[in-house]
């Protein structure tokens, strides 16, 4: 998986528009939903109609994976468990949020640091522009 740290734009305010989330996933893509901050925490059985009040989250759903990330020698590493923006997934921008860290090392050719731990990023399939990566993506730090 590649990352890229940018520049993060607030792309909630950007006009993107969504496909239509599936009844069953919508709670993953909810705003209100108590992973991204609201307060939400019922996990009703939704299969006809849909939830009433879903309101879908423009980042997408929080997803969850273990390996490497890039840091340059002066980079800021973020805190445990506090989301951080400026990053970017398959030419999307999105946050991360790391979880626990497992190990370093060093890049000395490059001078880059390698965190490698397991941690959380936004990920939203549903955007209409949203292509599937032809290669495994991976992370990638951007000054």
């Amino acid at each position: 998986m590649k990352w890229i740290n940018t520049h993060f734009k607030d792309i909630t305010k950007e006009d993107k528009h969504l496909k239509e989330v599936p009844n069953k996933l919508q709670c993953a893509y909810c705003v209100r939903n108590y992973t991204h901050g609201g307060e939400c925490e019922t996990r009703i059985r939704i299969d006809e109609v849909g939830c009433l009040a879903f309101k879908p989250d423009i980042r997408g759903c929080i997803r969850s994976s273990e390996g490497k990330i890039p840091f340059s020698l002066y980079a800021e590493i973020p805190l445990l468990n506090m989301w951080q923006d400026g990053w970017e997934y398959n030419g999307v921008s999105t946050e991360i949020r790391i979880i626990s860290i497992n190990g370093l090392s060093w890049d000395t050719r490059k001078g880059i640091l390698y965190v490698h731990c397991w941690y959380e990023y936004y990920l939203n399939e549903f955007l209409k522009d949203y292509k599937e990566p032809k290669e495994k993506p991976k992370l990638k730090l951007i000054k």
